[in-house]
Protein backbone atom coordinates (compact mmCIF):
# COMPACT_ATOMS: atom_id res chain seq x y z
CA UNK A 1 0.00 0.00 0.00
CA UNK A 2 2.87 2.41 1.15
CA UNK A 3 4.45 1.41 -2.83
CA UNK A 4 1.68 2.27 -4.16
CA UNK A 5 0.68 5.69 -2.90
CA UNK A 6 4.63 6.61 -3.57
CA UNK A 7 4.04 5.59 -7.23
CA UNK A 8 0.92 8.13 -7.23
CA UNK A 9 3.18 10.91 -5.57
CA UNK A 10 5.42 10.81 -8.53
CA UNK A 11 2.70 10.63 -10.98
CA UNK A 12 1.23 13.19 -10.19
CA UNK A 13 4.47 15.14 -10.08
CA UNK A 14 5.46 14.52 -13.43
CA UNK A 15 1.82 16.14 -14.89
CA UNK A 16 2.49 18.74 -12.63
CA UNK A 17 6.07 19.37 -14.86
CA UNK A 18 4.57 18.58 -17.94
CA UNK A 19 1.61 21.08 -17.53
CA UNK A 20 4.22 23.77 -16.61
CA UNK A 21 5.86 23.30 -19.64
CA UNK A 22 2.77 23.69 -22.00
CA UNK A 23 1.98 26.55 -20.30
CA UNK A 24 5.72 27.91 -20.56
CA UNK A 25 5.31 27.10 -24.23
CA UNK A 26 1.87 28.51 -24.51
CA UNK A 27 2.86 32.22 -23.04
CA UNK A 28 5.82 32.22 -25.38
CA UNK A 29 4.02 31.58 -28.43
CA UNK A 30 1.47 34.36 -27.35
CA UNK A 31 4.49 36.53 -27.84
CA UNK A 32 4.57 36.22 -31.06
CA UNK A 33 7.37 34.43 -33.52
CA UNK A 34 10.00 35.59 -34.06
CA UNK A 35 11.25 35.88 -37.50
CA UNK A 36 14.83 34.41 -39.03
CA UNK A 37 15.89 38.18 -39.14
CA UNK A 38 14.40 39.24 -35.61
CA UNK A 39 16.51 35.56 -34.30
CA UNK A 40 19.66 37.60 -35.89
CA UNK A 41 19.21 40.59 -34.68
CA UNK A 42 18.65 39.01 -30.79
CA UNK A 43 21.63 37.29 -31.04
CA UNK A 44 23.46 40.42 -31.97
CA UNK A 45 22.12 41.78 -28.85
CA UNK A 46 22.92 39.18 -26.57
CA UNK A 47 26.55 38.24 -28.08
CA UNK A 48 27.60 41.35 -29.63
CA UNK A 49 28.31 39.26 -33.02
CA UNK A 50 28.00 40.20 -36.29
CA UNK A 51 25.18 37.85 -38.16
CA UNK A 52 25.36 37.06 -42.43
CA UNK A 53 23.14 35.98 -43.92
CA UNK A 54 24.31 32.77 -46.32
CA UNK A 55 22.73 33.64 -49.81
CA UNK A 56 23.17 30.35 -50.79
CA UNK A 57 21.38 28.75 -47.96
CA UNK A 58 17.47 28.68 -48.05
CA UNK A 59 16.02 31.86 -46.78
CA UNK A 60 19.24 33.65 -47.54
CA UNK A 61 17.24 34.96 -50.39
CA UNK A 62 20.42 34.21 -52.87
CA UNK A 63 20.97 31.46 -55.99
CA UNK A 64 18.15 30.05 -57.35
CA UNK A 65 15.70 32.96 -59.08
CA UNK A 66 18.31 35.23 -61.90
CA UNK A 67 18.61 38.45 -60.57
CA UNK A 68 16.32 37.92 -57.21
CA UNK A 69 17.09 39.97 -54.44
CA UNK A 70 18.74 39.14 -51.64
CA UNK A 71 16.30 40.34 -49.13
CA UNK A 72 14.46 38.51 -46.18
CA UNK A 73 10.64 38.87 -46.11
CA UNK A 74 10.68 39.21 -42.27
CA UNK A 75 6.83 40.33 -42.11
CA UNK A 76 4.87 37.62 -44.22
CA UNK A 77 6.22 34.81 -40.60
CA UNK A 78 5.75 37.72 -38.24
CA UNK A 79 1.92 38.39 -39.70
CA UNK A 80 3.20 42.13 -40.64
CA UNK A 81 2.44 41.53 -44.39
CA UNK A 82 3.79 45.80 -45.38
CA UNK A 83 7.80 44.78 -43.03
CA UNK A 84 10.49 45.46 -45.40
CA UNK A 85 13.60 43.84 -43.80
CA UNK A 86 16.95 43.11 -44.90
CA UNK A 87 19.94 42.08 -43.29
CA UNK A 88 22.75 41.49 -46.02
CA UNK A 89 27.09 41.42 -45.28
CA UNK A 90 27.96 43.87 -47.21
CA UNK A 91 30.09 42.24 -49.40
CA UNK A 92 27.03 40.74 -51.22
CA UNK A 93 26.23 44.42 -52.05
CA UNK A 94 29.19 44.37 -54.12
CA UNK A 95 29.15 44.72 -58.16
CA UNK A 96 29.40 41.69 -59.65
CA UNK A 97 31.17 41.90 -62.99
CA UNK A 98 32.89 39.71 -65.34
CA UNK A 99 35.31 41.22 -67.38
CA UNK A 100 34.81 39.28 -71.02
CA UNK A 101 38.40 40.13 -72.72
CA UNK A 102 38.90 39.04 -76.95
CA UNK A 103 41.51 35.97 -76.53
CA UNK A 104 41.54 35.61 -80.39
CA UNK A 105 44.83 35.91 -82.58
CA UNK A 106 44.41 39.47 -83.65
CA UNK A 107 44.67 40.58 -79.89
CA UNK A 108 48.52 39.63 -80.85
CA UNK A 109 48.93 42.87 -83.38
CA UNK A 110 50.86 46.08 -81.85
CA UNK A 111 48.78 48.56 -80.48
CA UNK A 112 47.97 51.57 -81.46
CA UNK A 113 49.70 50.54 -84.28
CA UNK A 114 51.60 47.51 -85.92
CA UNK A 115 55.36 48.98 -84.94
CA UNK A 116 53.89 49.64 -81.25
CA UNK A 117 56.05 47.91 -78.74
CA UNK A 118 53.02 46.87 -76.98
CA UNK A 119 50.22 44.61 -78.00
CA UNK A 120 46.50 45.04 -77.63
CA UNK A 121 46.82 42.12 -74.84
CA UNK A 122 49.77 43.50 -73.14
CA UNK A 123 47.95 46.81 -72.68
CA UNK A 124 45.09 45.17 -71.75
CA UNK A 125 46.91 42.88 -69.44
CA UNK A 126 48.71 45.87 -68.37
CA UNK A 127 45.99 48.26 -67.28
CA UNK A 128 43.73 45.16 -65.12
CA UNK A 129 47.11 43.83 -63.73
CA UNK A 130 49.68 46.57 -62.61
CA UNK A 131 50.04 47.37 -59.55
CA UNK A 132 47.96 50.30 -60.60
CA UNK A 133 45.40 48.70 -62.81
CA UNK A 134 41.91 48.74 -62.11
CA UNK A 135 41.84 44.95 -60.19
CA UNK A 136 44.14 45.64 -57.86
CA UNK A 137 42.63 49.01 -56.71
CA UNK A 138 39.51 48.26 -56.75
CA UNK A 139 39.10 44.47 -55.95
CA UNK A 140 38.01 45.35 -52.50
CA UNK A 141 34.82 47.02 -53.55
CA UNK A 142 34.20 45.53 -57.01
CA UNK A 143 33.49 41.45 -57.08
CA UNK A 144 35.61 41.04 -60.58
CA UNK A 145 35.34 37.83 -62.81
CA UNK A 146 37.38 37.44 -65.59
CA UNK A 147 36.36 35.53 -69.24
CA UNK A 148 39.13 35.16 -71.70
CA UNK A 149 37.01 34.01 -74.94
CA UNK A 150 37.84 32.73 -78.61
CA UNK A 151 36.82 30.24 -80.05
CA UNK A 152 38.17 26.90 -82.35
CA UNK A 153 36.80 24.29 -84.72
CA UNK A 154 35.47 21.97 -82.46
CA UNK A 155 35.71 23.71 -79.39
CA UNK A 156 33.41 27.13 -79.56
CA UNK A 157 32.82 29.04 -77.38
CA UNK A 158 36.15 28.56 -75.73
CA UNK A 159 36.27 30.38 -72.29
CA UNK A 160 38.64 30.29 -69.90
CA UNK A 161 37.61 31.75 -66.93
CA UNK A 162 37.30 33.08 -62.49
CA UNK A 163 34.17 33.64 -61.01
CA UNK A 164 33.24 36.50 -59.30
CA UNK A 165 34.25 37.64 -55.78
CA UNK A 166 36.60 40.71 -54.15
CA UNK A 167 40.20 40.38 -53.58
CA UNK A 168 40.18 38.30 -56.83
CA UNK A 169 43.35 40.35 -58.34
CA UNK A 170 45.93 36.99 -57.73
CA UNK A 171 43.68 34.85 -59.54
CA UNK A 172 42.44 36.98 -62.37
CA UNK A 173 46.10 37.76 -62.61
CA UNK A 174 47.67 34.27 -62.83
CA UNK A 175 44.99 32.94 -65.27
CA UNK A 176 46.43 36.28 -68.09
CA UNK A 177 49.73 35.34 -67.31
CA UNK A 178 49.00 31.70 -68.01
CA UNK A 179 47.07 32.47 -71.12
CA UNK A 180 48.03 34.07 -75.24
CA UNK A 181 45.95 34.83 -78.05
CA UNK A 182 44.97 32.63 -80.42
CA UNK A 183 41.41 31.61 -82.24
CA UNK A 184 38.50 32.99 -83.28
CA UNK A 185 35.57 35.91 -81.97
CA UNK A 186 32.16 34.28 -81.08
CA UNK A 187 30.98 37.01 -79.36
CA UNK A 188 27.59 36.72 -78.81
CA UNK A 189 27.90 32.98 -78.12
CA UNK A 190 30.76 33.50 -75.14
CA UNK A 191 28.49 36.60 -73.91
CA UNK A 192 25.65 34.07 -74.21
CA UNK A 193 27.40 31.95 -71.53
CA UNK A 194 28.58 34.21 -69.32
CA UNK A 195 25.10 35.80 -69.05
CA UNK A 196 24.37 32.52 -67.70
CA UNK A 197 26.91 32.21 -65.12
CA UNK A 198 26.09 35.43 -63.74
CA UNK A 199 22.27 34.94 -63.79
CA UNK A 200 22.84 31.98 -60.90
CA UNK A 201 25.33 34.64 -58.72
CA UNK A 202 24.43 34.73 -55.20
CA UNK A 203 24.70 38.15 -54.83
CA UNK A 204 22.50 41.03 -54.65
CA UNK A 205 23.88 43.60 -55.87
CA UNK A 206 24.13 44.43 -59.24
CA UNK A 207 25.70 42.40 -62.37
CA UNK A 208 27.34 43.47 -65.14
CA UNK A 209 29.78 42.78 -68.13
CA UNK A 210 32.71 44.69 -69.24
CA UNK A 211 33.34 43.52 -72.90
CA UNK A 212 36.59 44.28 -74.17
CA UNK A 213 37.24 43.40 -77.53
CA UNK A 214 39.53 43.93 -80.98
CA UNK A 215 37.37 43.37 -83.66
CA UNK A 216 33.65 42.56 -85.01
CA UNK A 217 32.09 39.52 -84.06
CA UNK A 218 32.12 36.29 -85.86
CA UNK A 219 30.03 32.90 -84.82
CA UNK A 220 31.46 29.71 -83.89
CA UNK A 221 28.97 28.61 -87.27
CA UNK A 222 30.79 31.06 -89.38
CA UNK A 223 34.11 31.76 -88.02
CA UNK A 224 35.23 33.98 -91.31
CA UNK A 225 33.84 36.81 -92.69
CA UNK A 226 33.17 38.52 -89.59
CA UNK A 227 29.49 38.64 -89.78
CA UNK A 228 27.94 38.00 -86.23
CA UNK A 229 26.64 41.53 -84.83
CA UNK A 230 23.31 40.30 -84.86
CA UNK A 231 23.86 37.61 -82.76
CA UNK A 232 26.52 39.57 -80.95
CA UNK A 233 23.64 41.93 -80.54
CA UNK A 234 20.63 39.98 -79.50
CA UNK A 235 23.12 38.08 -76.96
CA UNK A 236 23.65 41.69 -75.32
CA UNK A 237 20.04 43.10 -75.48
CA UNK A 238 19.28 39.24 -73.46
CA UNK A 239 21.72 39.66 -70.98
CA UNK A 240 20.07 43.46 -70.19
CA UNK A 241 16.77 42.08 -70.45
CA UNK A 242 18.17 39.66 -67.40
CA UNK A 243 19.07 42.97 -65.65
CA UNK A 244 22.78 42.47 -66.66
CA UNK A 245 24.13 46.12 -68.35
CA UNK A 246 27.08 45.31 -70.33
CA UNK A 247 29.63 47.84 -71.30
CA UNK A 248 32.28 47.50 -74.53
CA UNK A 249 35.74 48.74 -75.04
CA UNK A 250 37.02 48.73 -78.25
CA UNK A 251 40.49 47.96 -78.52
CA UNK A 252 41.57 49.36 -82.27
CA UNK A 253 39.63 50.59 -84.57
CA UNK A 254 39.39 46.76 -86.19
CA UNK A 255 35.95 47.01 -84.51
CA UNK A 256 33.39 49.54 -86.78
CA UNK A 257 32.39 51.99 -84.86
CA UNK A 258 28.72 51.81 -85.80
CA UNK A 259 29.12 47.90 -84.34
CA UNK A 260 31.02 49.56 -81.21
CA UNK A 261 27.76 51.79 -80.83
CA UNK A 262 24.74 49.17 -81.18
CA UNK A 263 26.93 47.12 -78.83
CA UNK A 264 27.12 49.49 -76.29
CA UNK A 265 23.64 50.92 -76.56
CA UNK A 266 22.29 46.98 -76.87
CA UNK A 267 24.23 47.30 -73.16
CA UNK A 268 22.04 49.88 -71.46
CA UNK A 269 18.92 48.91 -73.09
CA UNK A 270 18.79 51.93 -75.95
CA UNK A 271 17.93 51.81 -79.18
CA UNK A 272 20.45 50.47 -81.07
CA UNK A 273 21.09 53.51 -83.35
CA UNK A 274 21.38 56.53 -81.32
CA UNK A 275 24.97 57.92 -81.30
CA UNK A 276 27.08 59.12 -79.05
CA UNK A 277 27.52 62.61 -78.69
CA UNK A 278 24.74 63.19 -81.07
CA UNK A 279 21.62 61.92 -79.27
CA UNK A 280 21.17 62.30 -75.59
CA UNK A 281 19.98 59.14 -74.60
CA UNK A 282 22.56 57.38 -76.57
CA UNK A 283 25.30 54.76 -74.71
CA UNK A 284 28.91 55.66 -74.40
CA UNK A 285 30.79 53.06 -76.27
CA UNK A 286 34.39 53.28 -75.50
CA UNK A 287 37.67 53.37 -77.73
CA UNK A 288 41.31 52.18 -75.73
CA UNK A 289 43.83 55.33 -75.03
CA UNK A 290 46.64 54.17 -76.76
CA UNK A 291 48.39 54.84 -73.54
CA UNK A 292 48.15 52.47 -70.60
CA UNK A 293 47.37 55.48 -67.95
CA UNK A 294 44.73 56.43 -70.64
CA UNK A 295 42.87 53.01 -70.49
CA UNK A 296 43.28 52.81 -66.66
CA UNK A 297 41.19 56.14 -66.69
CA UNK A 298 38.83 54.53 -69.13
CA UNK A 299 38.16 51.44 -66.70
CA UNK A 300 37.76 53.24 -63.73
CA UNK A 301 35.15 55.69 -65.54
CA UNK A 302 33.44 52.56 -66.23
CA UNK A 303 33.82 51.13 -62.96
CA UNK A 304 32.63 54.19 -61.21
CA UNK A 305 29.43 54.33 -62.86
CA UNK A 306 28.49 50.83 -61.00
CA UNK A 307 26.22 51.13 -58.64
CA UNK A 308 28.43 51.03 -55.45
CA UNK A 309 25.53 51.67 -52.82
CA UNK A 310 22.57 50.45 -53.47
CA UNK A 311 20.06 48.17 -51.72
CA UNK A 312 17.48 45.85 -53.54
CA UNK A 313 13.87 45.85 -51.98
CA UNK A 314 11.12 43.13 -52.06
CA UNK A 315 8.56 44.95 -52.06
CA UNK A 316 7.60 48.55 -53.82
CA UNK A 317 8.30 51.07 -50.62
CA UNK A 318 6.90 54.41 -50.31
CA UNK A 319 8.95 57.81 -49.59
CA UNK A 320 6.54 57.83 -46.45
CA UNK A 321 8.01 54.84 -45.23
CA UNK A 322 11.58 54.99 -46.31
CA UNK A 323 11.93 58.17 -44.40
CA UNK A 324 10.91 56.71 -40.77
CA UNK A 325 12.81 53.45 -41.64
CA UNK A 326 15.54 52.23 -39.46
CA UNK A 327 18.37 51.77 -41.37
CA UNK A 328 22.40 50.87 -39.49
CA UNK A 329 25.97 50.68 -40.87
CA UNK A 330 27.82 48.63 -38.57
CA UNK A 331 25.31 48.80 -35.73
CA UNK A 332 25.10 52.48 -36.73
CA UNK A 333 21.94 54.43 -37.06
CA UNK A 334 22.17 55.86 -40.80
CA UNK A 335 19.35 58.74 -41.01
CA UNK A 336 17.14 59.49 -44.09
CA UNK A 337 18.89 62.11 -46.21
CA UNK A 338 19.83 63.29 -50.11
CA UNK A 339 23.29 64.03 -49.07
CA UNK A 340 24.61 61.41 -46.06
CA UNK A 341 22.79 58.92 -45.00
CA UNK A 342 20.13 56.54 -46.62
CA UNK A 343 17.37 57.63 -49.61
CA UNK A 344 14.85 55.90 -51.29
CA UNK A 345 16.91 55.81 -55.26
CA UNK A 346 12.97 54.28 -56.44
CA UNK A 347 10.06 52.46 -54.94
CA UNK A 348 12.66 49.30 -55.18
CA UNK A 349 15.56 50.50 -54.55
CA UNK A 350 17.37 52.02 -51.45
CA UNK A 351 20.53 53.90 -51.90
CA UNK A 352 23.32 54.56 -48.98
CA UNK A 353 24.09 58.19 -50.04
CA UNK A 354 27.23 60.43 -49.00
CA UNK A 355 29.99 60.12 -46.65
CA UNK A 356 27.80 56.81 -45.16
CA UNK A 357 28.29 55.45 -48.92
CA UNK A 358 32.03 56.21 -48.30
CA UNK A 359 32.14 54.23 -45.75
CA UNK A 360 30.49 51.58 -46.99
CA UNK A 361 33.01 51.15 -49.76
CA UNK A 362 35.96 51.38 -47.10
CA UNK A 363 35.35 48.98 -45.38
CA UNK A 364 31.67 48.50 -43.88
CA UNK A 365 30.96 45.00 -42.99
CA UNK A 366 26.61 44.44 -41.68
CA UNK A 367 23.71 46.57 -43.35
CA UNK A 368 20.20 45.76 -41.48
CA UNK A 369 17.52 47.89 -43.06
CA UNK A 370 13.96 47.91 -41.45
CA UNK A 371 10.88 49.76 -43.40
CA UNK A 372 7.59 49.48 -42.13
CA UNK A 373 8.51 46.52 -39.08
CA UNK A 374 7.48 48.39 -36.03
Amino acid sequence: MREALRRLHQSGLRLLCLAGVVALAASVFACGARTGVDSIALSQENAGAKATIDPSRPGGGGGGNAGAPNAVDAGASAGAPHCESVDVSIDDLRPAITIMVDQSRSMRFGFPTQASPNTRWSIVGQALFNPQGVVRTYEARVRFGIAFFTGHTGTCPLLNEVSAATGNYAALNALYERLAPDGDTPTGEALQQVTSELQVLPTQGPRSVLLVTDGNPDTCAQPQPDDGQPVALAAVQRAHAAGIDVYVLGVSNDIGGENLQQLANAGKGKPIGLVWGVDADAAQPYQASSSVLGLVGQLAEILNSLPLCQVNLRREVATSEASVGRVTLDGRALGYSHSDGFDLKDPRHLEIVGPACDALKAGGKQLSVRIGCD
